[in-house]
């Protein structure tokens, strides 16, 4: 594609229905004739309808699910499934996070209030009932709807615990010293980490993604992930062996989404455990659609980075003294992108590295890995419960 994705500029109208989302115009300043579909909330304004009303201009960055409300030389910067907003060099935390519901953008309303402020240069009263936003008379004191509502789930707990054993069946993954397969690594870690949350916490359904040597394609694993009750809360944790040409390397690591790797080698790692996806983009619109789905997946990044950094922890407190902590990484993973929740790809350590392959071979290291990865779970959940879902700060 000529254009590049990494920043679009855009009518919000890409924000809220995947068809106009196929709009190419780089410098749209104004967007005409939107409406809201839905009001999830009285404590939440669609954005289409504040961007209606005072003419703003919209613009957006697939990659992080960062969108900016501009008038004139001013703007306020929101990102989608956060509380904070940027203006002028200043940080504000929002009373919710800004939503994404169904390909539809909302803001809760002191965020309204924030954009007419910044940008207005005023405090403007104003009212939004049964579908429409409007204007109330200068001076004109707020209607008590005005109020903010936090965004809660309705359990602070998981409930739910996927694991990925990666790869599996045709797709060996990593070969590495004396033949020992990626596959076969990953497996015994997943069921040996399965027993250990089943025999911890009965009370949660735990999943594993294969109980087996099958071959499991990376989208039928996004479909075991998200056949779970999103009510549950669920989480997914995907394990893989690392491999590298330069048989030196060794350690461990923790991946979340993004679209961008955080360097080249991330891209490498993601290249090598995306390699049995082979995606046909067959025109423009699916391939805008795909950048809408990046977009909503940013609703979980904060979590998934807050899973990948209390893993990384726990591993290193187990193997990092055999091992080597190569700390939290970033890339794009379509294991990761399928699962619509939390969810992290942890390496446990180089199968090409002949220490580290030994190492893995062993019943002992590998269920200190298990435990590790159980207990950054288990951290994961204390501070689920503690910040009521992250609605509220640590």
């Amino acid at each position: 594609m000529a254009q590049n994705p990494r920043l679009l500029i855009l009518p919000l109208a890409a924000l809220l229905l995947f068809g106009l989302f196929a709009c190419t115009a780089l410098d749209v300043s104004r967007t005409e004739g939107l409406h809201s579909r839905s009001e999830p909330t009285q404590k939440y304004v669609p954005a289409a309808s504040v961007v209606d009303r005072f003419n703003l201009a919209v613009e957006i960055d697939a990659a992080t699910g960062v969108f900016t409300l501009k008038r004139g030389k001013k703007a306020v910067t929101f990102v989608a499934g956060a509380r904070e907003a940027f203006f002028g060099g200043r940080v504000s935390w929002l009373s919710a996070p800004v939503q994404l519901r169904e390909g539809e953008l909302f803001i809760p309303r002191d965020g309204v209030d924030l954009l007419t402020t910044q940008l207005m240069n005023k405090r403007v009263s104003w009212s939004y009932e049964g579908g429409v936003f409007g204007l109330e008379r200068e001076g004109k004191p707020e209607g008590a709807q005005t109020g903010a509502l936090r965004r809660v789930p309705a359990s602070f707990d998981i409930d739910a615990i996927i694991i990925d054993a990666g790869h599996g069946g045709s797709d060996p993954g990593g070969v590495g010293i004396g033949g020992v397969k990626e596959k076969d690594i990953v497996l015994s870690i997943a069921q040996e980490l399965k027993r250990e949350l089943v025999r911890k916490h009965r009370q949660r359904e735990i999943i594993i993604t294969r109980e087996q040597d099958v071959f499991v394609s990376l989208e039928d694993r996004g479909e075991v992930a998200n056949g779970v009750n999103p009510d549950k809360n669920p989480i997914f944790i995907s394990i893989h062996a690392n491999a590298s040409f330069e048989n030196k390397t060794y350690g461990f690591e923790t991946y979340f989404l993004t679209l961008d790797p955080v360097s080249e080698e991330a891209r490498e790692v993601a290249q090598m455990e995306n390699s049995v996806f082979t995606p046909e983009i067959e025109n423009y619109s699916d391939y805008t659609r795909q950048i809408m789905h990046r977009i909503i997946d940013v609703e979980y990044r904060r979590e998934s980075i807050k899973l990948a950094d209390l893993i990384q922890k726990r591993l290193a407190a187990h193997i990092g003294a055999e091992s080597s902590d190569r700390g939290v990484k970033s890339a794009f993973f379509y294991v990761l992108k399928a699962a619509k929740m939390p969810a992290v790809l942890v390496e446990i350590g180089f199968v090409t590295n002949s220490d580290e392959s030994n190492r893995l071979l062993q019943p002992e290291y590998r269920k200190k890995i298990s435990r590790g990865i159980a207990e950054g779970i288990e951290d994961f959940i204390v501070l689920f419960q503690r910040t009521e879902g992250f609605t509220k700060s640590d």
